[in-house]
């Protein structure tokens, strides 16, 4: 059969009928054989579908690909990336925390880093090659490329496995709270602990123990590389136990101002307490002048002496002419007044030493109020008082007593050994002086207390008691 391309006609003859042109012969293909070359060219591009992904995947998956990909993880410090090589071993941390901490190491050690790389690229030939080879012992870290399970059930997977460390970590006492990276990572105790396995990192490790209100620290940044030995950390906390001692071992114990209510020869050994001098320790004892406190003791470590220095009072009388009517005080009450002055002058040298008002026992509230102003224009100063009452004289022919019993009055020469510095300035020189004051008390509810103080020139000792 011919065809008319200008007509678009079948003619039987060489000449189109119609139009007059010369039409061209066709020849029939066979319908089957054009299915099979349909079928033959999909078969084709199918079987180089196949053999380019094959192809793919097996480069993709090679352990040259492998370390290739490893190594621009590290550069771009991916740890999203890094973990997919590395297995997360660590029970006490997260694998993030660790990765940071083996990314740090290498930033630091930049040589290591490409050491290591080039290491893993000489397995990865080996690997590929079928080939032996021996580790490289002189590497200070040391990984190994090893075959880690299959990928679409046809091509190896690799991973990269580091060598294990582990860490025996203690400190001084027992239940201590270990942080590793700021990340909780149980309890420890004198008799230490193995803690792992870790990758080689660069380690904060933190340890922490409450005891009382008070909390004690201790922390080392540790570099861990892989050795043959469990790694030893020591992690002590800033605090030890206390085992106080005074020349009264039935003086009291007070701790930051606060009383124990334990004497100093019955605490045996407390604590722990941190040791950076934050606690502030003394004793007190009762006599029957007043409380007498010993000086305050920074604790920091040292097993603390608490010195309370009372003498017997000495009378000095003066001579009284024959014909002159002697003026008879009452002894219990002066007493009492004496007592509550020695307590104020305690109390006043360790609320200054402190700067804080709840150290006074016996002030009238407006005195108080005086005190509380006084101390916060000295903190805006940064001032400091270091100090000790070192001698108190009472001019007994001073003193005082109005007719209702609830007002008096006494002169007292007060020595003190003592500095006023910047505060936090070491070795302070501390300097004797004596100075006269003027004391008004009141009576409030059966007990003497100071109602002002105010300092005069001179003080007449020829009838005094000395404390």
């Amino acid at each position: 059969m011919n065809w008319c391309n200008q007509c678009k006609r079948s003619e039987a003859g060489t000449f189109c009928v119609k139009c007059g042109q010369k039409v061209a012969r066709t020849r029939e293909t066979p319908l089957n054989k054009s299915r099979g070359l349909l079928w033959g060219a999909i078969i084709g591009g199918i079987l180089l579908v196949l053999i380019g992904s094959f192809l793919t995947l097996k480069w993709v998956t090679s352990p040259e690909r492998t370390v290739e990909r490893f190594r621009d993880a590290l550069l771009e410090e991916d740890y999203e990336a890094i973990g997919k090589f590395i297995p997360d071993t660590n029970p006490l941390l997260s694998q993030e925390a660790e990765l940071a901490s083996f990314v740090s190491l290498l930033k630091d050690h930049p040589d290591q880093r490409t050491l290591l790389v080039q290491d893993l690229e000489r397995q990865a030939r080996s690997l590929s090659d079928h080939t032996l080879i021996k580790p490289n012992e002189s590497l200070l870290l040391q990984m190994t490329l090893m075959e880690d399970g299959k990928v679409f059930y046809l091509f190896k997977d690799y991973g990269i496995a580091p060598t294990p460390i582990y860490v025996e970590v203690g400190t001084q006492f027992n239940k201590t709270t270990l942080f590793i990276n700021k990340e909780e990572s149980g309890t420890i105790g004198e008799d230490g602990k193995k803690i792992g396995p870790f990758l080689p990192g660069s380690y904060h490790f933190e340890t922490k123990l409450e005891n009382e209100g008070y909390t004690m620290r201790g922390e080392a940044e540790i570099e861990l590389v892989p050795s043959e030995e469990t790694v030893q950390v020591d992690l002590p906390v800033n605090g030890a136990f206390v085992m106080p001692d005074s020349n009264y071992e039935d003086a009291r114990l007070f701790i930051n101002g606060k009383d124990t209510g334990i004497a100093v020869g019955d605490t045996g050994e407390i604590g722990p307490y941190p040791t950076d001098g934050s606690v502030v320790m003394h004793a007190e004892k009762t006599f029957e002048a007043g409380v007498v406190k010993s000086p305050s003791v920074h604790f920091e470590g040292e097993a603390p002496f608490f010195s309370i220095d009372y003498r017997e009072p000495a009378v000095i009388e003066k001579e009284v002419a024959a014909d002159q009517p002697e003026v008879v005080q009452n002894q219990d009450e002066t007493d009492l007044i004496i007592s509550a002055v020695n307590t104020y002058l305690n109390d006043w040298v360790y609320a200054y030493e402190n700067l804080e008002t709840d150290y006074f026992s016996n002030l009238t509230p407006e005195l108080q109020s005086y005190f509380d102003e006084r101390f916060r224009s000295v903190k805006e100063n940064n001032a400091a008082f270091t100090g000790e009452v070192v001698e108190a004289a009472f001019d007994l022919d001073s003193l005082f007593i109005d007719s209702s019993g609830k007002k008096a009055e006494i002169d007292v020469l007060v020595t003190m050994d003592s500095a006023n510095h910047e505060r936090g300035e070491s070795n302070v020189k501390t300097e004797v002086t004596s100075s006269g004051f003027h004391y008004k008390l009141v009576k409030s509810g059966g007990k003497w207390l100071i109602d002002s103080r105010e300092e005069v020139d001179y003080v007449d000792l020829t009838n005094a008691v000395v404390y």
